[in-house]
């Protein structure tokens, strides 16, 4: 369950004001992307898929022990390719309707509030600052605020910029300016 308007108030400080709440937009923002993991995950699909199934047809026709155990083999290896297949192939669909029912995202007077609720839940709060770094980014359906920046290292030890901010929202003029407003008022 995502935080409403009301159970908002439990997370924020004595003095803390709503300005404005909201979520994702539901559906594929970035096309290119979607379609790349759908177009290189179906080839793991399909290829497990057969696998799978040409095992199980093998082992119904086996007629010896090392025949039944080959067949087994294929049948196995077959699952993780068909597995990784699915999740890339599927993933954006779940992805495009799940996102506007299980993130939300608040504005306060003090500080960017993002919730989620997709695997546990998990509450990011990120204040906003005269020097908070502040990007609008516009898309065709939706815009993106991102308000936190940071260098991370990757697995193999390079750097690389984590964003954070409220993703694919309808309103991201708005949210941008009331940020900016924000930012001003700290610097009187």
């Amino acid at each position: 369950m995502t935080p409403t308007s009301e159970s908002w108030q439990a997370f924020f400080r004595p003095g803390e004001r709503l300005l404005w709440e909201g979520s994702p937009v539901p559906g594929f923002h970035q096309r290119g992307k979607a379609l790349f993991l759908m177009t290189f995950g179906l080839p793991f699909l399909v290829i497990g898929v057969a696998v799978f199934f040409f095992g199980l047809y093998r082992l119904n026709q086996s007629t010896n022990l090392s025949d039944a155990g080959l067949a087994v083999f294929f049948t196995a290896f077959g699952i993780p390719f068909a597995g990784v297949g699915g999740f890339l192939v599927l993933g954006p669909w779940i992805e495009a309707r799940t996102a506007a029912r299980d993130v939300r995202f608040a504005l306060t007077t003090r500080a960017a509030y993002v919730a989620r609720s997709t695997f546990g839940r998990r509450l990011s709060v990120y204040p906003i600052l005269p020097h908070t770094a502040l990007e609008l980014e516009k898309g065709t359906r939706a815009d993106t605020v991102w308000l936190h920046a940071r260098l991370e290292r990757d697995s193999d030890g390079d750097l690389g910029t984590t964003k954070a901010g409220f993703e694919n929202i309808a309103e991201g003029e708005k949210v941008y300016h009331l940020i900016r407003d924000l930012q001003g008022k700290d610097d009187a």
